[in-house]
Order: structure tokens, then sequence, then C-alpha cells
């Protein structure tokens, strides 16, 4: 058999059925949904990789209040739909990329179509309640215009949000049990981590506990294992433990330098901090007070700006008359290393280097500090 003959006779058959094959394995979607007209009229609208939103999957236009996608996956995935209008106000939905047919509703934030995106959306609006509850707390927060009101809102909003994590947590695990196998299950693993991380009341013990039988898609899902990087990480910076220290960045010129240049030997107050973020700006207000207070006593004050950009910074320390020394970190390691997935973060620091608390808020760092001075 000459070389044609073989190409034809076997080589082609062979790619064909690999061919075939492959498209047979495919996930065809048609994804499509309305949001309200007259604010989104013209809007892009995209759908990014879950797991990473740098990846782009499919895009499209809002046109008379919809939008519509079509295309293909090589198997399911958690996608997040993004809707940005030219003002920049922008929506977001998670969804299991998936065959068939789906449909998004973002006036009333329902997914719908497929069956694992069926049952996302029964585990979205399983906690219903206290998500409206929350939310009016939010605002109320917001609005305060005093430290004691929103004190008195922040304990409210804790105790409530304490009861949505517990609820939410038993209605993720049922969902996971049934989806032990799927992307779903991978996510609702996922959102069964983050819960009991919010609520303070997960261990590394607990989640090697919850991961021990997880099959590979569970197991590999990367917001679960980067989620459990940061639970590892606060615990071996909490409470008690030696402060970790961290490469930084000082000043408008961003000069290298280290924290322990700045703390080793003195009682020390750190607060992880951000332009954008405005119970920060609350917590700048305490911290100045307890700077001018306490400075001229040993105490030691670091401003530690994260997930910011250096001119945001600097403004925000001239606006705010932030007289103490300035941090910054531009990799997220200071975040990563301490585990703190929200701000603002202040802990107090022994001048033995031991951490003495962390999540302070309020009275609460004036007390610490007093008697760290003691």
């Amino acid at each position: 058999m000459n070389n044609i003959g073989l190409l034809r006779r076997v080589i082609l058959p062979m790619l064909l059925v690999l061919i075939m094959g492959a498209c047979k394995q495919k996930q065809e979607y048609v994804l499509f949904g309305n949001v309200d007209k007259i604010l989104f009229e013209g809007a892009e609208v995209y759908i990014v990789n879950g797991e990473d939103w740098k990846i782009k999957l499919d895009s499209s236009v809002v046109r008379d209040g919809w939008f519509r996608m079509q295309g293909e996956v090589k198997h399911p995935i958690i996608a997040t739909v993004i809707v940005k209008n030219q003002s920049g106000k922008r929506l977001t939905m998670n969804c299991v990329l998936e065959k068939g047919v789906i449909e998004m509703d973002f006036s009333e934030n329902v997914i719908s179509g497929t069956p694992q995106n069926e049952a996302l959306q029964e585990l979205n609006t399983a906690c219903d309640t206290e998500v409206d509850i929350l939310e009016m707390l939010y605002s109320q927060y917001m609005t305060a215009t005093t430290e004691e009101e929103r004190n008195a809102v922040e304990q409210k909003y804790d105790s409530v949000n304490a009861l949505y994590n517990d609820k939410y947590m038993k209605v993720a695990l049922c969902t996971y049990n049934a989806n032990k196998d799927n992307i779903l299950g991978a996510y609702t693993m996922y959102k069964v981590i983050e819960s009991g991380y919010q609520s303070g009341t997960i261990t590394s013990y607990v989640v090697d506990s919850l991961m021990k039988d997880a099959t590979p898609i569970v197991s590999e899902f990367s917001l679960t294992k980067n989620l459990v990087d940061v639970i590892r990480n606060t615990e071996k910076t909490s409470e008690g433990k030696h402060y970790t220290d961290l490469q930084l960045l000082e000043g408008k010129e961003l000069v290298a330098t280290t924290l322990s240049k700045h703390i080793d030997g003195k009682v020390a107050l750190i607060d992880f901090w951000a332009s954008w973020c405005r119970p920060c700006r609350d917590e700048i207000v305490n911290i100045a007070k307890i700077y001018a207070k306490y400075a001229d006593k040993g105490l030691v004050v670091i401003g530690l700006n994260v997930w910011d950009k250096p001119e945001n910074q600097r403004k925000t320390i001239e606006t705010m008359k932030m007289s103490w020394i300035q941090l910054s970190d531009t990799t997220n390691n200071a975040t990563n290393v301490y585990g703190i997935a929200g701000i603002p973060q202040i802990m107090v620091i022994d001048d033995d280097g031991t951490i003495l608390a962390r999540n302070l808020r309020g009275e609460e760092i004036e007390k610490v500090v007093i008697e760290a001075l003691k």
C-alpha cells in the first residue's frame, strides 16, 4: 500500500473519528438574559471564567433590554456574566456554563434553564430573607452619622450575618452532596468553606475533613484552593503567633522597605486599608485619635495600603491627614501572607513580635493598645 492509500484508508478515517468524538464532548450553550432597558441599553455583556476573570469567553451587547450569546465549552464550567454600561455601572451573576439553553433575569436575580443552573438558583435563594435584612442594615450603616450609630448597626449586622452563614452552610452542604462529581459540587464546596470562613467557624482541620473524600474536580477547584491557603495563613498569623515580616514600599517614591524595620522591639498597630473602602475610612478616624494620644507613649502606627492604586493612596493620605507611617503593597503578598480576605484588617503586635489581636474595630482598638503599653 502506497502512502496515499494509507492516508485515505487508515489515517483520515481515524482523524474523522477523533474529530467527531471531540465535537460530541463539547458543551454547546445558548445564554440569553434581560436587564433594565433604560440603564443598560447598549451595554457590553461578556462571559468570563468564574475561576479567573481574566479569561474572557464570549461577549454581546444589550439590545432592547436583552442580550444573547451562543458558543461551546469543552466541559461545564463556572462562569460569571458581567453587564457594564458606559457610566461604569456593573451587574454580575454566576452560572454553570453547560450544554443547553440558559436564561438570566438580572431584574429578579434569577438563573434557570439547565439542571445545574436550576440547582444553583435554589442555593442562591435559600437565604433571601437574611440577605434582604443584611442589605437594609448595610444601607443604615452607610447613612449613619455618628460612630455610636454605626457600631449599633454593625452589631446587628454581625448577628444576622452569623445566622445567614449558618443557614447557608447547611443548604450548601446538601447541594454539594447531590453534586459531588460535577462543577456545581466544586463551586458549592467553595461556598461552604467561604461561608465558614466569613463566620469565623472554620479551621484548616475542618477543611481537611470536608475535603477528605473530594473528587478531583472538587479538590482542584482553584477558588477553593486559594481560600484554603488564606485559612491556613490566617492560622499561621493568628493571635499568639509571631508576626511574619513583609517586603513593602514606602513613601511617594515607593522605596523598598520591610515591616520589621519599623516595628521590631515596639508595640505596633497595623492597619490594612484601601482608599475605596468606606469602613477603612471610618477606622482611620479612630486610628488618628489613637495615634495622637499614644504615639509619644511608645506606640508605632503603620498604615499598610493594599488592593489600591498609589495615586489614590497618596490622595487619601493627604485629605485625611494620615501623619503616621504609610507603607504599601502592590503585589497582594501582604494580604496573602496574613490570610486577609477583607479590609479593614487592624491588628496590634507586642514589642516581642507577638500578635496580640486581629480583626479590631472601633473602641476595641484602643482597649488593646492600652493593655499592650502597660
